[in-house]
């Protein structure tokens, strides 16, 4: 791809260096009959370039290079865009385009400067329209050279010499472009390169990102609010490396005459503006995976960045009231708050015991839930009756559970005896186990299974007779497992993360790879026909079964 770096050494030429006197020019810039353009070819678009860097005679050819910007010659179609890059970087450079003061300015001078600016507004305009070509070559050197007159913009169209000047609203119309675009590609090759590199840039892409999703609301059809959430949303996840002190504020695509002041060099600024925008797309109709993700990454990747995070707690209690698994992924989050921010939401233990049901025990986010579990049981002053009604609903659960989620309980229950020892007469009371247990039928056990309020349930009148009853489980892993809690207190422990990945998958993956030191006797005839045949002798497959 050509290069698109301006010439610094050429000399910076003064705004009547561009006025041909009267008698020598041809054509005035922006006439209705501008001259004929060449045919678009590699050297004819340089020699255009040269003849506008050597006179305001060939201004004309921006008219006749913005055209070839159309051009179905790919090759043609960059040549051109780095071609008028250059010219107008060089412009800027000498201060033609900047807003003309008519009181003051000469008129054949503010003719010349209205029409530059003009062409200009279609060059940037042509680039926009650009970002959506098929090509995707032509998309991104379109995307370099925009970033590039933001630069450019930014440090030559200051109203004030030394006062600091960002290009936002085309920086807005960059953003705007990318974000309604058919797929995210561009965009998040826009996040990488510059955005999660340049503090200024972050700044402002989130500053207008949440405008323009507000914007959105309201101007934007169904289909294009899909559209536009899920490009945000994907930009919003590809930003990394946000900053967490003032001093981190180090990198600027547009130079700062004095840093102290601007609001892109202040953390609160940078929050502010990282807030807004994840406000603005939660008020947007989301997918329910979209909804579901958000909530997953929540207290980790957008807690803890944003200035208020107060903000969210009607969005996370919502979410916790909804019930199932968006509950169970809001669970992390709320409890940040609670325990960060000093939210109240006095009923949290209450709907936390809700939540343990039998559906908790198959759902993928199992594993997270019960690291979530034994963070929010950790405090040894929580009651006693609400811990045991904890143990107590997890044992009943266990009974119907799969493998896999039972040696997850198992030790979790162990780890909370220990941790609260009050709860041992669940397996002191042994009147319930001694008895006969497959016998036993449930309305004699005091604890109230359909109660929602652990306070109530009677857990400390039961004992744990159902991990009892786990001792003589199929699977002998949980079998051996379960067999803990008829021996002595006196190990550690455990720790549940050596519990929470197991699956079907890895649970029989260690039954084939387990090493057997006596390979056990077995006995076994090959049946001779599928079905009884009726001949004396013969072993059937499927005895007691005929064709008949």
């Amino acid at each position: 791809m050509p290069s698109v770096v301006v010439d610094k050494k050429k000399r910076q030429r003064i705004a009547t260096d561009y006025i041909m006197p009267k008698k020598k020019r041809t054509s005035e810039p922006g006439s209705s009959k501008p001259s004929q353009a060449p045919e678009p070819t590699p050297k004819s678009i340089i020699e255009m370039e040269q003849q506008i860097s050597s006179s305001t005679e060939y201004y004309n050819n921006l008219v006749h290079l913005i055209e070839y910007l159309n051009s179905s010659d790919s090759q043609i179609a960059l040549l051109a865009a780095t071609s008028l890059f250059r010219s107008f970087a060089r412009m800027l450079a000498a201060g033609l385009l900047k807003k003309p003061k008519s009181s003051n300015a000469a008129l054949a001078q503010e003719t010349v400067t209205l029409w530059l600016r003009d062409r200009y507004k279609d060059f940037k305009s042509k680039l926009i329209s650009l970002l959506n070509n098929e090509n995707a070559e032509n998309a991104l050197t379109s995307l370099t050279i925009l970033v590039r007159l933001v630069k450019e913009e930014s440090s030559r169209l200051a109203p004030t010499n030394g006062e600091y000047y960002f290009a936002k609203s085309l920086f807005r119309r960059i953003l705007h472009a990318l974000l309604n675009q058919s797929d995210d590609e561009l965009l998040l090759e826009f996040v990488e390169k510059y955005v999660n590199k340049y503090d200024d840039l972050r700044y402002y892409f989130l500053h207008f990102s949440g405008l323009l999703a507000n914007d959105a609301q309201t101007n934007l059809s169904d289909a294009q609010k899909t559209k536009f959430t899920a490009n945000l949303l994907s930009a919003l996840y590809a930003i990394d490396n946000f900053p967490t002190e003032d001093l981190h504020l180090n990198e600027f695509w547009v130079e700062l005459p004095n840093k102290s002041k601007q609001p892109v060099t202040k953390l609160s600024a940078q929050k502010a503006a990282f807030q807004d925008s994840w406000l603005a797309v939660l008020r947007l109709p989301l997918t329910v995976d979209q909804y579901k993700y958000i909530l997953q990454i929540m207290h980790n990747k957008i807690v803890p960045y944003m200035s208020k995070p107060q903000t969210l707690m009607d969005f996370l209690t919502d979410s916790y009231d909804a019930g199932g698994s968006t509950s169970l992924l809001a669970l992390n989050a709320l409890f940040s708050l609670i325990q960060k921010y000093n939210l109240d939401y006095p009923n949290f233990y209450t709907k936390l015991y809700v939540l343990l049901d039998r559906n908790v025990m198959h759902v993928k986010y199992r594993s997270r839930f019960f690291r979530l579990l034994d963070l929010f049981l950790s405090s040894t002053h929580l009651p006693a009756l609400l811990v045991a009604s904890f143990i107590k609903r997890l044992s009943r659960l266990a009974i119907s559970a799969p493998p896999s989620a039972i040696v997850i309980v198992i030790p979790f229950i162990y780890n909370l005896l220990k941790r609260h020892n009050s709860c041992n007469v669940l397996l002191q009371r042994t009147d319930w186990i001694d008895r006969d247990i497959a016998k036993e039928s449930d309305h004699n056990d005091p604890f109230v299974a359909n109660e929602s309020d652990p306070m109530k349930s009677r857990a400390l009148d039961s004992s744990l007779w159902e991990l009892a009853t786990l001792q003589s489980h199929y699977h002998p892993n949980v079998a051996t497992l379960a067999k803990i809690m008829s021996e002595p207190f006196h190990k550690p422990a455990y720790n549940i993360e050596d519990f929470m990945d197991h699956s079907y998958n890895t649970m029989l993956d260690a039954e084939f790879t387990k090493n057997i030191r006596n390979p056990p006797a077995v006995e076994f005839v090959l049946p001779k026909t599928l079905f009884e045949s009726g001949n004396e002798g013969e072993q059937a497959y499927l005895e007691g079964w005929d064709l008949c």
